[in-house]
């Protein structure tokens, strides 16, 4: 059984094999030719010269393109002060990056109505060339958001979260690092039902043509989504075990809902993740409040080797995100035996690892929870089959959303506080009348 839980790793993201597919995951970069309004591009270049001394925190030479139709600004902000100016023709030699950034999301930055990390991983920050690190510094010039990279260096690493049966020590670890580790979360009984199911219904989508892959070029994890419509054993899960109630009511409050229920696979020949907290799609981010909490289950010894999460200790509070989310410099990765269950919250920077055993797999599961008032990533109001809805507990309806609270979460009226509601049926839909 693996007992280390932590190990520091610096492999720099720009050296990791596949990294473009996964930094251009979601990137339309045709939107990179496409012209740009005039009052646009003159309002984003005097938002640009505003905060020319703030590019200081770059401390690079790059080509920045605002739209298709105009020639790239070369901003020096390894001199001081920093300088910007237009560029026709070749760019030149010397330069350490070229990034892209759309005209509207230089005011979108400015305002700080999106943060740089988010706008690196959907494209909304554009590496043409150069390491990403560049882009994002670019834009937390433009938020003044002043974000502060979390190092290890002065923690002790000997402090840091180890497995333990005790729910009191892992509330205090999830306070002060972010995370912490509940040592036999699962029974032995659990520990096999959902691991057979799991990886049954990961065999089953495979043969069947419908797996979700990711994880680099060759794209080796699997991923399997909506776990409550893939087997009882699942459902069990939200329902039976202690871990729930011990620690999600006393951090979220009594409606929290899922935001999603999945698991994933790491195989060998993955890449890490790029470093995100788990509310980096709320813009403009937030990090005075947690607005969720992950619960994920190991269903095989999870080990720095295997694939163990990385994870930035203590990063869940302050102004701080790392300089380059694609870099693993200044992680640890949480590891501990099957059984165990790694609780963070949704505020702490991490990534799944890369697995580097040949021939394993390092499966878990990862429970979702979230403030009522957020929109969850599967909507499990439309995609739960109905036959599986009918079998839950009023408790797992209320953890699919199917509870409302205080004004929200009604059907076709406002309902009491805590109801359980359903899906109209047939002629019990109210539609124009009169």
């Amino acid at each position: 059984m693996a007992t280390q839980t932590s190990t520091v790793t610096e492999a720099p993201s720009t050296k990791i094999k596949g990294l473009t597919a996964d930094l251009n995951l979601h990137v339309n970069n045709s939107r990179s030719s496409q012209p740009v309004n005039p009052e646009d591009y003159q309002n984003a270049v005097h938002i640009l010269q505003d905060h020319l001394p703030a590019m200081a925190i770059v401390n690079a030479k790059f080509a920045l393109s605002l739209g298709g139709d105009h020639a790239p600004l070369i901003i020096d902000a390894k001199v001081q002060p920093p300088t910007m100016t237009p560029h026709e023709g070749q760019l030149p030699q010397d330069l350490d990056a070229h990034v892209f950034i759309l005209a509207t999301n230089i005011k979108r930055l400015a305002d700080g109505v999106m943060d740089s990390r988010y706008a690196l991983n959907w494209g909304h920050i554009y590496m043409l060339s150069g390491p990403p690190r560049i882009g994002v510094k670019t834009g937390d010039a433009l938020t003044g958001f002043g974000a502060t990279h979390p190092k290890l260096s002065g923690l002790n690493l000997s402090d840091l979260p180890a497995p333990t049966e005790e729910v009191s020590k892992v509330k205090s670890d999830l306070s002060k690092w972010g995370y912490g580790l509940l040592k036999n979360a699962l029974t032995p009984h659990e520990l096999t039902t959902l691991k057979s199911r799991l990886m049954s219904q990961a065999r089953g989508e495979r043969e069947a043509g419908i797996s979700f892959h990711d994880g680099g070029e060759s794209k080796p994890n699997q991923r399997i989504w909506c776990l409550p419509n893939k087997g009882q054993p699942f459902i069990d899960l939200l329902d039976h075990n202690p871990t729930i109630p011990a620690f999600v009511p006393d951090f979220l409050g009594d409606d929290a809902i899922l935001f999603s229920y999945t698991a994933n696979i790491a195989r060998p020949g993955n890449t890490p993740m790029h470093m995100h907290t788990d509310q980096i799609t709320i813009q403009p981010p937030i990090r005075d409040v947690a607005v969720g909490m992950n619960l994920m289950f190991f269903l095989e010894d999870v080990t720095p080797e295997n694939g163990g999460t990385l994870v930035m200790p203590g990063s869940h509070k302050g102004n701080l995100a790392p300089d380059d989310p694609y870099s693993t410099v200044d992680t640890v990765a949480a590891a501990g035996p099957a059984g165990t269950c790694l609780v963070f919250e949704s505020r702490l920077w991490h990534a799944t690892g890369a697995n580097t055993v040949p021939g394993s797999e390092r499966p878990v599961i990862l429970v979702f929870f979230v403030r009522p008032w957020m929109r969850q990533q599967e909507n499990f109001s439309l995609s739960l089959k109905e036959e599986v809805l009918e079998r839950c507990s009023d408790r797992v309806k209320g953890f699919l959303g199917f509870r409302s609270s205080g004004s929200i979460g009604g059907v076709q009226t406002k309902c009491a506080d805590g109801s359980i509601v359903r899906r109209p049926r047939g002629d019990e839909f109210v539609g124009v009348l009169g």
